[in-house]
């Protein structure tokens, strides 16, 4: 019937290449916005407040601005539209917008298919960056180094005025969420550490298997071939087979008793 039903790749390259750009410059607005502030515009470093502060607190100074963005935006969309990418006949490159004005693309030497790539890595990159920061705004303290990061929106502490015998009573303090209280980096983190399994290196020979269970985790201790020390999970990932019942190390494969599925310990 003429009409295709999954996209063609010229609109998926386009779309994670305008997610991408839209990414990179969000997370560095994130980023650079929490330590410093435009002279003259709205001063507010919590991204996640800098909507509601431009639209309704900062008067026409933050109206105007978003006014800006939203034409350049316009313009930008309808100058570029990607039209007939999803049939895959575009009649540009996906993500090629004719925007060079320093001629980067005209220099010597200049390698533009590792500048695309150079370019959509960083955007994937940043797609992760900023989803990690939405996350950690969701749930407080669940991605490591962002603890404290505008997890949440501040909240105002408000005193409640009481009467003079009483004088002043203030607000009762904010419930911790069980998801917050559950999944935190301090929950998380300790599963990166280092545990002692009770074993010395000279107490296995080569091939040689040991299973142990370290904090509730079962695990498979042993040498390969040449000497080499190496710990993997106990149970096989296909039908989950205890590898201790029996299974053989070979250079530095172990292979399930039950199957034979042999994975590569080094």
């Amino acid at each position: 019937n003429n009409v295709m039903v999954y996209p063609h790749v010229q609109w998926l390259r386009e779309s994670e290449l305008k997610h991408g750009r839209v990414c990179m410059l969000a997370f560095v607005g994130m980023i650079v916005q929490s330590a410093c502030q435009i002279p003259g515009l709205p001063q507010e470093p919590d991204w996640s407040k800098t909507l509601e502060t431009m639209l309704f607190e900062s008067g026409q100074v933050g109206q105007l601005s978003l006014l800006q963005v939203a034409i350049f935006a316009m313009f930008a969309e309808g100058r570029f539209y990607p039209e007939d990418s999803w049939i895959g006949q575009m009649k540009r490159e996906p993500g090629d917008l004719g925007f060079d004005p320093l001629k980067w693309s005209k220099r010597q030497g200049f390698d533009l298919k590792k500048s695309q790539l150079s370019e959509l890595k960083n955007g994937r990159l940043a797609m992760i960056g900023v989803a990690s920061i939405f996350a950690n705004h969701a749930i407080p303290g669940s991605v490591p180094f962002l603890t404290g990061f505008y997890a949440r929106k501040p909240e105002q502490k408000a005193a409640a005025a009481g009467s003079a015998l009483c004088g002043k009573t203030g607000a009762p303090a904010a419930q911790t969420s069980k998801t917050e209280r559950r999944y935190t980096t301090q929950v998380i983190l300790p599963a990166l550490q280092w545990i002692k399994t009770g074993l010395k290196l000279g107490e296995l020979q080569a091939t040689e298997l040991r299973a142990k269970n370290l904090a509730g985790v079962d695990v498979l201790v042993g040498k390969d071939g040449s000497g080499k020390l190496f710990c993997v999970a106990n149970l096989c990932p296909h039908i989950g087979t205890p590898m201790s019942e029996g299974a053989d190390v070979i250079g530095d494969v172990i292979v399930c008793p039950l199957h034979g599925s042999s994975f590569k310990v080094t």
